[in-house]
């Protein structure tokens, strides 16, 4: 039986992904940090449950032990907080991960990047072959260190391959779809650049790409971009999820220049202050609403004949169906 371990396994991507595998017959274990709620659940599905921190080796260790198969989704992914957490997290994590990997003889390992890693508000197009983009944004260049944690694992002899999710969508988001409908439900937002791309994936087809990642012999050492290959304009997504949740349609622009400076004197205020809620505003969170590259994951489908089987129409219906069986006051927390 093919045993497999899923790192972030309470979160968005991990919890699909481990339904995925246990729908696979495999034997699955997670690292799960002690006391998470989530344990009884997984416990009470055959699940083995390692409880532990990412940034614990011993413990990481322990969890990567006679795994076939390890998926690295565990990440610190806000646009706010402390340097030393994502430091600590997203590359000392990713390299106890990677170094059990090798110790434990692990066949595949599958690390989730992001296209965060590329400047993808300033570039028209973005391949595997485009160079990552340090920025003095912590997420990004952090998830930059990880993904060239795991490369130089890849050349000490770890099997290896490396997914770079754009906006990853579905029922169980817990950040696109339920604040973006919290914010324009307040009718509080505006746009900072015109036509602005959404590239997204919906969370089935990127589990389904994850998985082909971990079993095709030719995914080995190899890096894809994960996107579902159907854009549209910001101000589409924005109307489409106005009109899903019935809230007003956005309609006011500003600079981009000038929110993007906004953003950073928001952010000094509350470091210098050291308030403990995110500002209304981050230079990621201006950053990621104002891409304008192209996404190529033609590799995807060439290499391992990958296809979003779920088309964006479909997609985003059941996204909406899911959101609006919930609370609106619970939006903001999902």
């Amino acid at each position: 039986m093919t045993t497999v371990l899923v790192t972030g396994a309470s979160g968005f991507i991990g919890s699909h992904l481990v339904s995925r595998c246990l729908l696979e017959k495999f034997r699955v274990k997670v690292l799960v940090r002690k006391g998470n709620p989530v344990i009884d659940n997984f416990e009470k599905q055959g699940i083995e449950v390692i409880e532990g921190d990412i940034r614990d080796y011993e413990a990481v260790k322990k969890a990567v032990n006679e795994c076939n198969i390890v998926f690295h989704a565990a990440a610190l992914t806000s646009d706010w907080g402390s340097v030393k957490d994502f430091t600590d997290i997203n590359i000392g994590g990713t390299r106890n991960i990677c170094e059990a990997v090798l110790n434990c003889g692990t066949e595949r390992l599958v690390y989730i990047s992001s296209f965060e890693t590329y400047n993808h508000s300033e570039l028209d197009r973005i391949d595997e072959r485009t160079p990552y983009s340090v920025r003095n944004h912590s997420y990004a260049d952090t998830k930059i260190a990880g993904t060239e944690t795991v490369k130089q694992y890849i050349a000490k002899g770890v099997t290896a391959s490396i997914v770079y999710p754009v906006w990853v969508y579905g029922p169980g988001d817990r950040t696109l779809f339920p604040n973006m409908a919290e914010i324009l439900r307040n009718n509080l937002f505006f746009y900072w650049r015109q036509h602005a791309r959404m590239s997204m994936i919906y969370i089935d087809n990127l589990v389904d790409l994850l998985m082909l990642a971990a079993k095709l012999p030719q995914a080995s050492g190899e890096d894809f971009l994960a996107c579902d290959g159907v854009d549209m304009t910001f101000e589409e997504f924005c109307e489409r999820l106005a009109k899903g949740v019935n809230a007003p349609i956005p309609f006011i622009y500003l600079p981009y220049e000038l929110v993007y400076l906004l953003a950073g004197a928001l952010e000094t205020v509350y470091g210098v202050m050291n308030l403990p809620k995110r500002p209304m505003l981050t230079r990621q969170a201006v950053n990621l609403l104002a891409s304008r590259a192209l996404v190529d994951s033609s590799k995807a489908r060439k290499v391992l004949g990958w296809a979003p089987a779920i088309p964006q129409e479909e997609g985003f219906r059941r996204t909406l169906e899911w959101l609006n069986t919930l609370d609106p006051s619970e939006w903001k927390m999902k």
